[in-house]
């Protein structure tokens, strides 16, 4: 059965922001100053992050609510953090509207997305991640929800995937190519953790 539709603001951006993680953001357009002005008075307690990869939107985004805001300056720009609550795929856009009928900050008709909560570490992305961690002397820091390491939202947190790795996972065929794409992601941070661990250590392999 489909979820419901729902029109909420966006504001696009080169990030995919993943259930739990913080994310700080500098407000300083005048379309966003309106909707973070709506935030901080509760006119509007919800809005989407979009995943843009070179202006291409993906359909795909992170649902966010306001944790904190910086007094506005002079110019109105002010600092922010917000937290990401849940996952979307974009059914529609709708562009800033110069009117002052219409939001000047875009909008779309957005569908709450769960699938994600049945994805998981498969035993190798799980281990070659903790070796990574321990590597990088966190070997006991803690996930984006406040739990060990055990799961993919906060693996991808965790070793900091880039935006488009991460789509590339959410938004996988098929369970066989999303677990090999997380595969490769986990072996590649260990890597780099292993070749930054030797580097630290003044050993350079070949």
């Amino acid at each position: 059965m489909n979820t419901p539709l729902f029109n909420i603001p966006l504001f696009p951006l080169n990030l995919l922001p993943l259930p739990g993680e913080t994310i700080a953001l500098h407000i300083f357009e005048e379309r966003f100053q309106t909707l973070f002005d709506r935030l901080e008075s509760m006119e509007i307690d919800e809005f989407g992050i979009p995943f843009v990869n070179d202006e291409q939107q993906m359909k795909l985004g992170g649902l966010m609510r306001l944790v904190f805001a910086s007094e506005p300056d002079e110019h109105g720009f002010r600092d922010a953090a917000v937290r990401c609550i849940g996952l979307f795929t974009l059914e529609d856009f709708t562009k800033s509207s110069p009117h002052n009928e219409a939001p000047p900050y875009p909008t779309g008709t957005i569908r709450r997305w769960s699938e994600w909560k049945s994805f998981m570490l498969s035993e190798k992305a799980t281990a070659d991640f903790s070796k990574a961690a321990t590597l990088s002397n966190a070997p006991a820091k803690m996930g984006a929800l406040g739990q060990p390491n055990d799961g993919l939202m906060q693996a991808l947190i965790q070793h900091q995937i880039t935006p488009q790795k991460r789509f590339n996972i959410l938004s996988a065929m098929d369970d066989r190519s999303r677990n090999e794409q997380i595969d490769n992601a986990a072996r590649f941070t260990f890597l780099i953790a292993e070749q930054e661990a030797h580097r630290n250590k003044g050993y350079f392999p070949n």
